[in-house]
């Protein structure tokens, strides 16, 4: 009886079932969180049920450098005709250099659903939370003004994905959810004093991603 009941059981929970995953996120090579930023993550998941795990990320966040040039075209050209409006006529074209710093931190419990299929694949539900710091440096070159931005992002997010292995080892991990955030920028001048602080972005908001990686 007890030989059989070991022998019922599927091959997933054998040996070769997979409860650790490195994974990288591609589409934050290509833009970041926060905007003019671009972001290199890593992560890892663990696996501390047949139905649940745990897993944590560290971003390090940095200049976006071709949505930089658009945004500083933008802001440049703005920035030209108003000097150009206030007869300031020899001012043809300033030119505005925007740079980005910064770093992430996320942590997340993952429920998964799907019945058939045990940790970590299948559809699965997860309270996620992310905090990150960021510092924009911006230069006006031809008008010598120079100030930077500090940010911090607080995420209260309901994330619902699915995540696959495929084959023996690649994961795919894509999801999308609706949350909460809290959002603070302090303005300081070239000289480092601080000017002001902002809090204008609306709190609710939509996130989505993907994720792939390797399972071991």
């Amino acid at each position: 009886m007890l030989a059989g009941g070991a022998a019922a059981q599927s091959p997933d929970k054998a040996a070769g079932a997979k409860k650790n995953l490195i994974k990288l996120a591609p589409l934050g090579w290509i833009h970041g969180q926060l905007p003019f930023s671009v972001e290199s993550r890593v992560g890892y998941e663990r696996v501390v049920s047949g139905r649940s795990s745990i897993m944590g990320s560290y971003s390090y966040l940095s200049t976006n450098y071709p949505f930089n040039f658009i945004g500083s075209a933008a802001l440049s050209a703005t920035i030209t005709s108003a000097l150009l409006a206030n007869g300031h006529g020899h001012v043809a074209w300033t030119d505005v250099e925007t740079r980005t710093r910064g770093h992430r931190f996320q942590l997340q419990y993952k429920r998964y659903l799907t019945k058939r299929k045990s940790a970590p694949e299948g559809f699965y539900l997860s309270p996620h939370y992310s905090y990150t710091t960021a510092t924009y440096r911006s230069e006006v070159k031809d008008l010598d003004i120079r100030f930077s931005i500090n940010t911090t992002n607080h995420n209260y997010n309901l994330l619902f994905g699915f995540q696959e292995i495929l084959g023996r080892h690649f994961v795919v991990d894509v999801f999308t959810g609706l949350g909460y955030r809290n959002k603070t920028e302090k303005t300081y001048d070239k000289h480092g004093a601080y000017t002001g602080t902002q809090n204008k972005e609306i709190p609710l908001k939509v996130s989505s991603g993907l994720n792939i990686g390797w399972a071991f």
